[in-house]
């Protein structure tokens, strides 16, 4: 009788652009620079804005994730006061599809911002964990490697449709509440939540402008929380009145971004207008190998790991 067991499927191989794709830099503050956030920024800044991206190692640890969750439905629990209080707190998601087939043209099945469904944030990371290993099973080789899964995704982009989901947006924060009480010197703190990095506060900080504004703009005084999974994104964008960003990633999977400097953001927008809208057979693939072939530079990450702070410079 014939055996019925699936043979793994050899791992992708990786993209000759995502290989060669050059990184954006990667800061390593002294805890004696960890102390002021603005004047560090201040302090990289001409030489980050040439990537418009980077990434800062904060040399104290994350939190655990234990207190990450704990404050994270804290905050959940803070939006939503008419709940049941002895039930968790949910939130909803957002479907994304994922895939653009042009052998076989088909509709949208869902509008990319539809809502999802509702879950605690333990039941989102289970259907999360099931989604990746149901994805991932057929490789031979486990785990795949940061460039690996990113040609996975780029495969998937212009494969047959499928969704993911994305909890987008969602005011709130992992960090602890921020307090009267100073915050410690970062020799003497126990987690980066501890620090004036904390994205509770860090709009009010010493040298921000933003301790300027009297009411709390999500987003932009005050932080917004952001869940995912596996294979789910977000467009490319400049941020909201051309503010740099500042992004911690508290737990979970590496992430990718991609980033382009201010000076090439013309040059940019030019290719996703006609190559990325222009009604190519493949715009996901032409609008890549655009960008790339006229010089247009292209940084990343890969992966961008948990315990880190994001900067994107617009």
């Amino acid at each position: 009788m014939a055996s019925t067991t699936v043979a793994a499927e050899p791992n992708p191989e990786v993209f000759s652009w995502l290989k060669t794709l050059p990184l954006a830099p990667e800061y390593h503050p002294t805890l004696a620079e960890f102390q002021d956030p603005i004047s560090y920024i201040f302090k990289i800044e001409k030489e980050a804005s040439r990537y418009g991206i980077c990434k800062i190692v904060p040399p104290v640890p994350p939190p655990p994730k234990k207190t990450a969750i704990a404050n994270l439905t804290r905050s959940l629990a803070n939006r939503a006061a008419s709940s049941n209080p002895k039930s968790a707190p949910t939130f909803t998601t957002r479907q994304q599809q994922v895939g653009f087939c042009p052998r076989k043209p088909r509709p949208v099945k869902k509008p990319v911002w539809q809502s999802g469904e509702y879950y605690t944030f333990q039941e989102f990371e289970a259907k999360a964990r099931a989604f990746e290993k149901n994805y991932l099973k057929k490789s031979s080789k486990k785990p795949l490697s940061a460039l690996e899964i990113e040609t996975l995704f780029w495969k998937a982009s212009v494969d047959k449709p499928f969704s993911v989901e994305y909890a987008n947006d969602m005011p709130g924060s992992a960090f602890v509440p921020v307090s009267s009480k100073k915050w410690r010197e970062a020799g003497e703190a126990v987690t980066v939540g501890e620090t004036a990095w904390n994205m509770r506060g860090i709009s009010r900080a010493k040298g921000s402008l933003l301790r300027f504004m009297k009411e709390e703009i999500p987003g932009v005084t005050s932080p917004m929380v952001y869940v995912a999974m596996m294979f789910s994104w977000f467009a490319w964008h400049v941020e909201d009145h051309d503010l740099h960003s500042l992004n911690y990633l508290h737990m979970g999977a590496g992430k990718t971004w991609y980033g382009v400097p201010r000076e090439a953001a013309v040059a940019f927008e030019e290719v996703v207008r006609v190559h990325g809208y222009g009604g190519e057979i493949n715009p996901l693939g032409e609008f890549r190998a655009t960008s790339i072939k006229i010089g247009i530079p292209l940084f990343s990450f890969l992966p961008f790991c948990a315990g880190k702070c994001f900067i994107s410079c617009s």
